[in-house]
Formats: C-alpha cells, structure tokens, sequence
C-alpha cells in the first residue's frame, strides 16, 4: 500500500457510517455578486479617501456638509456644473439600462453610484466605480439585444456609437448608447477640471515660493546695506548690493568673489565723499578711492548676516 493510500485510509476511517455530507449549494454568480459588492464598498472608501488626500494636498477648505436626509435630486443639485452633468449622463444610463430590464423581463444589475459620491469635487478613482457600472449595462444590453450589440466594433468611435443609436428602433438602447457616450465625454472633463486643480496648486505655490525667496533676498540685502552706511563707506550701498544679488542669481560663488574683493565692481568708491586727511590738507586721490575698495571687500567677508 502507497503512502498517499495509507493517508487516505486514516482520514476515511474517523468517518462513521452515518456521518451525512452538506454540499454548498450557493450559485457561483451569487458567490461572484457578493465578491463585487464587497469590492465596491472598498473602492466607495477609498474615493472618499481620496477626496479627503486631494483637499488636504491641495490645501482647500472643508466642503460645506450636506443637509440631513437630503434626497439624491437635492445632492445633486449642489453639485459643481461639471459633476452635475457627469451624474445627468450616468442618471440617463442607468434608467435606460433599468427600462430595458423592465422589457425585456431580465434581472436589473446593481448600480452603484450616488450625487453623494461626486461631492464635494471628483476624483479619479471614481471613475473605476463608474466604469464597473457601465460594463453591467452593456452586459445587460447585449443580453437582451445580442444580434445587434454584436454590430458594434469594439474599438468603434463616438460617432460610430451614435449612428448606431440613431438607427435602432428601441428607444431605451438608444438613450442608453448616448448616455453612454456622454459619460465618457464627461468624465474627461471632470479628469480635465481635476488635473487643472493641480496644476493650478502647483502655480500657486511655485509662485508663493519665489515670492518668499524674494522676501528673504530683499531682508538680506537691507541688512548688508544698513551695515555699509554704518559705517560711512565712500560707495552707494544700496547699488553695490542690488547689483552684488543680480549677479549672485546667476553665479553666487563668483559673485560673492567678486563682492568681498573687488566691490567697486558693483557700485564705484565716491572718492568726493572721503574726507580730506591732515585737516584738510590731503585731498583724496584714486589711490584713496582703492585703499577703500579694499577696506569694504574686507569687510563684507567678515560680515556675518
């Protein structure tokens, strides 16, 4: 006897004669039905999730909340435009996909999305809920028309689409194959609004970036300035130092070289505004004037800011 046999026999054995067997009688759609449910209220937690992230990251008030017990006409309505005609098309989908079911006697497929979902803004991953909707109801509408959904190419354009709708005679295939197409051109337009809120964030805040930076520069150079006219140095500090950070935006290591070495570069030594020496019997010269430029460029690199 094998091992696998001898493994079996111990197993078999603890089994008494009126031991009675209960098979799992749930149908694998059911079993499948409660899978998309599930995953369903997953993605509704994350979409709120995300909405939350999006706010936080792009720095934007709370939304107002929405009254208690408010009806899904009323959230709609306080929807932004966008989002108000993304819901209208998705609304038109599913009530054509509801009629066809009524119909044609099939099982109507559960839909998911509520106005409440789409508020306060959208937000990408709500697209997935939507898509998983619409898939349902092309599943429903080939069920009950398979001859003609089959006309349809799969990779068939909008105009395409609507031909097709224009030409048959049902009425609720034809709205929910407009729908359809409505949906897709909405959701790019909330994907669009979404992506021009980010990147308006990201303006705002490069903005708000340089604006500090010029800040902290024009807090700088004030103090280099005060602490040239301290001193009574013969050179316009207020010109030296403008144009020491012009430079410096472009070269700071050469151009601070060049500040605390040769400053003159930047602004000339005013050699009318050195006092005469030996009660006024030297007069200053443009040697006087270099001694200066030396003078100041020392102590510009010995000034800690």
């Amino acid at each position: 006897m094998s091992k696998n046999e001898n493994i079996i026999d111990e197993l078999t054995s603890d089994i008494s004669s009126d031991t009675t067997f209960q098979f799992d009688t749930h149908d694998d759609k059911d079993d499948f039905s409660a899978l998309l449910d599930n995953f369903i209220k997953s993605e509704l937690a994350n979409i709120e999730e995300e909405k939350e992230n999006t706010r936080i990251l792009l720095e934007e008030p709370q939304p107002e909340p929405l009254p208690q017990n408010a009806s899904d006409e009323q959230v709609a309505n306080s929807l932004n435009l966008s989002e108000q005609k993304l819901y209208t098309a998705y609304r038109n989908f599913v009530e054509s996909i509801e009629a066809i079911t009524k119909e044609q006697q099939l099982s109507a497929p559960t839909f998911h999305i509520k106005a409440q979902v789409l508020y306060p803004k959208y937000t990408p991953g709500l697209g997935n809920l939507i898509t998983i909707d619409v898939l349902q109801g092309w599943d429903l509408m080939f069920e009950a028309f398979p001859n003609d959904i089959t006309k349809i190419k799969p990779n068939a354009s909008d105009e395409e689409l609507l031909d097709f709708a224009e030409q048959h005679s049902n009425e609720n295939l034809q709205m929910a194959v407009v729908s359809y197409v409505e949906i897709l051109f909405e959701i790019e337009g909330c994907e669009i609004a979404y992506e021009k809120r980010l990147l308006e964030f990201e303006h705002r805040k490069i903005e708000e970036e340089i604006m500090e930076e010029h800040r902290k520069r024009a807090a700088i150079a004030r103090k280099y300035i005060e602490a040239i006219e301290k001193k009574k140095f013969p050179i316009n500090a207020e010109r030296l130092i403008n144009g020491y950070f012009k430079v410096a935006a472009k070269d700071p290591d050469g151009s601070f070289e060049a500040l605390t070495t040769n400053p003159a570069i930047f602004a000339p030594i005013e050699i009318d505004k050195i006092k005469p020496s030996f009660f006024g019997m030297i007069k200053p010269t443009p040697r006087t004037g270099m001694i200066y430029n030396r003078k100041i460029g020392e102590f510009l690199k010995k000034l800690k800011i």
